[in-house]
């Protein structure tokens, strides 16, 4: 087979990480060079996920406040915070030049990363479809789907994260959400600098990675250059995937959501493979007989009544891992959160009411 075209953008403006590949995917045919492109955005920036909806996964307050520009995907996976400490890998290849199955589409191109981790000396593997994790923490980005003629998969490789600025940009639903979020964001993503002895740079990651890509693909990889028609539809898609219509519209092309739901926050938060956050509503009855916070009497007496729980849980394949509930009125949920601990979350509610 031909050799496989490498773009090496090295670090570069942050639109163009997101906007060079996908022209190549838009403008491939039959006859176009597979292509894998490198790039370091020298800029941070926020990109959700293509089914995602902008108002729902992220405070654009917050973001504005932190100056951090948003860009829409044409792949899936959820919202991320990148910047320059993270190293990206796009593989843009024909369809007809990759398998037909989805999962074999990952295990072929994802080789390569899971090569280069573990030749710098970690226990990288790929999970599932297509999570890459060191010793049960995820340390790789990866994304992936089928833009007209091409298959594209796209990862980053973190040396280093900044969990404060993805923790502030969430739109959550409550201060216990984003508190569960942010203590399992660190617990479960990890970086190469903090799982080395040393700190490698992205220079001495990018030539084995791009060694284990020829390896793993049994090609050769040419350095290239993008052709006259690619530069075009670049500089169309450096405006389109930042546009209002393009960000705010919802999955598969679907138009804006009316008001009343961009008033809605997410309810879910995939965190690593298995790991979620998730938010839940009930009302329970008369809240004169259950625990009350110490306050007085007239408070108290005030507090009678039906009561609106929300719930905040850390979930591991669907089972309970911590749980924090709040009320109105406020009560002591302190006994029922630990004998949640353990439970299928569809069984929180019928636990609430023993």
């Amino acid at each position: 087979m031909k050799p496989i075209r490498l773009l090496n953008l090295g670090p570069t403006r942050w639109l163009r990480t997101q906007s060079v590949y996908h022209a190549l995917a838009e403008t491939m045919t039959a006859d176009s060079p597979d292509t894998i492109v490198l790039a370091q955005p020298l800029q941070p920036y926020l990109c959700i996920g293509y089914h995602q909806e902008l108002a729902a996964v992220l405070d654009r307050k917050a973001c504005a406040r932190m100056g951090l520009p948003i860009v829409r995907r044409r792949v899936g996976g959820g919202a991320t915070y990148l910047d320059v400490n993270q190293l990206f890998y796009q593989c843009v290849f024909h369809h007809t030049r990759v398998p037909a199955i989805v999962n074999d589409v990952y295990a072929r191109l994802l080789a390569a990363p899971v090569a280069a981790l573990q030749a710098l000396g970690l226990k990288a593997a790929l999970l599932g479809e297509n999570e890459i994790e060191v010793d049960g923490k995820r340390i790789a980005g990866t994304g992936g789907g089928r833009i007209g003629e091409a298959a594209v998969v796209v990862g980053n490789l973190l040396f280093d994260f900044d969990y404060n600025a993805m923790t502030r940009a969430w739109r959550v639903p409550s201060k216990a959400f984003r508190r569960l979020a942010s203590a399992a964001l660190r617990e479960r993503v990890t970086t190469l600098w903090a799982e080395l002895p040393r700190p490698v740079s992205p220079d001495e990651v990018q030539y084995i990675l791009v060694d284990e890509f020829a390896r793993a693909l049994n090609r050769p990889l040419e350095a290239g250059g993008l052709t006259p028609a690619e530069l075009q539809k670049v500089a169309e898609l450096d405006k389109r995937l930042v546009s209002y219509k393009w960000l705010h519209q919802r999955g598969n092309g679907a138009q804006p959501p009316d008001e009343a739901l961009r008033d809605r926050p997410m309810t879910a938060l995939k965190i690593s493979r298995g790991v979620f956050i998730r938010a839940e509503e009930m009302e329970v009855g008369d809240a004169s007989t259950e625990p009350a916070l110490s306050q007085s009497d007239a408070s108290r007496s005030a507090s009678k009544g039906p009561a609106r729980v929300r719930a905040a849980f850390r979930l591991r394949d669907d089972v309970i891992e911590q749980a924090a509930l709040e009320s109105e009125p406020a009560r002591d949920w302190g006994e029922v959160e630990r004998r949640l601990v353990g439970a299928a979350l569809g069984e929180w509610k019928g636990i609430l009411r023993a």
